[in-house]
């Protein structure tokens, strides 16, 4: 830690270069617009009102690092979330997800990901603290500090909050603008500590952010986005993983998670999210009018909407369409959806598709099936918008088919199927329109599943509940979008936990980081892997249910992503995670 804190000393200078995204100023320059700033010190910085605001600027301009992780750089480290889950699989044949799909400790012991969640969120961290230390001085009005030290803290909170979700509790810094000289030797502080450090940071900046900005400042946090990491925050902090079921012992288990059970966490949990319920400020995106579950895409494609709570700028372009398309449609195919996900989804009438009634037909199993399938996934002979014709046409994902077929070949699929997610269906990965999209962090669909889960597992399955989940439910164009009443807390808590997998599936991590803290993942990701493997003969097509990949997971080991090697070599006083 000492050589990384020093590391990022020096690189502070560098943060000044500026991430460039669509939010504007008032003089219709973008605020992360970059200034030339060649070797300026802290000193001159901070005498220079626009570069002291450019400062934490820059610190705007990496949050896309706290999105990715995986590499910190491209958009590879969003699928392999999704690539180390139930959810999907990498096309490529080395990287995090293949490590640790496989238990291979020797490729996930330290990890592009963890090395990059360390490093990234600490440099930010950092960051802050430099601009804290020096904003006093800042040529600034009393006013504009007060909102800017919030809006950092708060950045600074959001960084705390991928540590623990990642490691577990982890050295808190404090204020304190290291210097060279500083002993860097520090301890992990207790999961409890960690928590209750990022909860008071959080409160603290609640009364002094706006609930929204001007078009200027657009993409800054605002109060409900303060709010709902909150509430992600204690959702995650009451899940059984760290409160119900704690799997270590000894010196580590109380850094690792709670060291007993406390009911009263759900309760925090569901007030937090009720919190930004109450604000009555977001709302989903529905349209079952245009087409049933348009507003679920809709949503996704959109830059700002009723919605988003926080989002992280990207620039204009076609971001999603690059990395999630075939080739055929000028993608690169970062990751595959498995079987598993595709058969999770229900079908139109809300049924699994081995209940009694579904409808489904495994020789035609894409048809009338939960409207969010076709906006997730693309499957053999799904249609998408052709560069030479600009007409939709069928996407070939059958065995050997020319430029896409199912193959372990580059840009092909290992599964039978791409993912689709966020895509525009009016482009292609070089070709149509733009998009203007974020990264979505937060939206009211979280906030709502999250309160039901809460609320479900400490007082059960009450009307509220069932209002939060049928509310996605009837977003999604489910016909009927209603439960079954009666249900008691386990079978509400596997329609919620069924409802975030298929609501969520391939955004921000979420089936990762769910089915960690719900502590499920050594039932899911111990054994074999499907996909579909479609053949044709003529114009016919024959399905045929392979298994791409025998997957193996540890516990506790791999519930918690090992310290960087660097890191605990480098300081004693490190306690590595269990198994690492």
């Amino acid at each position: 830690m000492k050589k990384l804190i020093k590391y990022m000393m020096v690189t502070v200078g560098l943060g000044l270069a500026i991430w460039t995204t669509g939010c504007k100023k008032a003089s219709d320059k973008s605020f992360l617009d970059p200034t030339d700033i060649g070797q300026m010190n802290e000193k001159t910085v901070f005498a220079d009102s626009a570069l002291s605001i450019q400062f934490l600027n820059s610190v705007y301009g990496d949050l896309n690092k706290t999105y990715f992780m995986q590499n910190g750089t491209t958009g590879a480290g969003i699928w392999a979330f999704s690539d180390a889950t139930d959810d999907g699989e990498a096309r490529w044949s080395s990287g995090f997800s293949q490590g640790y799909n496989t238990a291979n400790v020797a490729k996930a012991s330290d990890n592009d990901f963890s090395r990059a969640t360390w490093r990234d969120t600490y440099l930010l961290i950092r960051r802050v603290n430099v601009f804290l230390d020096n904003l006093p001085r800042a040529p600034l009005s009393e006013v504009k500090k007060t909102r800017l030290k919030a809006e950092s803290r708060f950045l600074r909170a959001f960084a705390y909050y991928h540590l623990l979700r990642t490691f577990g509790g982890v050295p808190l810094l404090g204020d304190k603008k290291y210097g060279l000289l500083d002993d860097f030797l520090v301890p992990r502080n207790t999961f409890t500590q960690t928590m209750d450090y990022i909860e008071s940071e959080l409160n603290a900046v609640v009364p002094i952010l706006p609930l929204q900005h001007l078009p200027e400042d657009f993409g800054r946090p605002t109060r409900g986005a303060v709010l709902a990491i909150k509430a992600k925050l204690l959702l995650m902090a009451a899940s059984p993983l760290y409160n119900e079921s704690n799997p270590n012992s000894g010196p580590i288990k109380s850094i690792l998670g709670y060291d007993s059970f406390d009911a009263n966490r759900w309760k925090k949990a569901a007030d937090a999210a009720k919190a930004v319920m109450d604000m009555g400020l977001y709302s989903l995106v529905e349209d079952n009018t245009t087409a049933p579950g348009y507003g679920y895409y809709d949503m996704g494609i959109q830059r700002m909407n009723s919605e988003y709570i926080f989002q992280i700028m990207m620039p204009p372009g076609r971001f999603y369409e690059t990395y999630m398309l075939p080739a055929s449609r000028g993608g690169q195919n970062y990751g595959n959806p498995t079987q598993q996900l595709v058969d999770d989804y229900p079908m139109k009438n809300g049924k699994l598709i081995s209940e009694s009634g579904s409808g489904y037909v495994e020789t035609n199993p894409y048809a009338n099936r939960d409207p969010r399938f076709y906006y997730t996934v693309l499957y053999n002979q799904a249609l998408w918008l052709d560069r030479t014709s600009l007409t939709k046409k069928p996407v070939d994902l059958y065995a050997l088919a020319p430029g896409d077929g199912m193959s372990t070949a580059p840009y092909n699929t290992v599964t039978g199927y791409l993912w689709r997610r966020f895509c525009n269906e009016n482009a292609g990965g070089n070709y149509g329109v733009t998009s203007q999209i974020g990264l979505v962090v937060s939206r009211y669909a979280d906030i709502l599943l999250g309160y039901a889960e809460a609320t479900n597992e400490f007082q059960g399955a009450g009307p509220e509940v069932y209002q939060a989940v049928e509310a996605v439910r009837k977003r999604a164009g489910l016909v009927p979008y209603a439960l079954s009443t009666g249900l008691s807390k386990e079978q509400m808590r596997e329609v919620i936990r069924h409802e975030r997998r298929i609501e969520f599936a391939n955004e921000e991590g979420h089936r990762f980081f769910d089915i960690l803290r719900w502590k499920i993942a050594e039932n899911l990701i111990n054994g074999p892997m499907g996909g579909m493997r479609w053949t044709k003969t003529g114009s016919a097509f024959t399905g045929t249910r392979i298994t791409f990949e025998t997957r193996k997971f540890n516990s506790p080991q791999m519930y918690y992503q090992p310290i960087p090697l660097q890191e605990v070599n480098k300081n004693s006083q490190l306690l590595q995670n269990p198994g690492w």
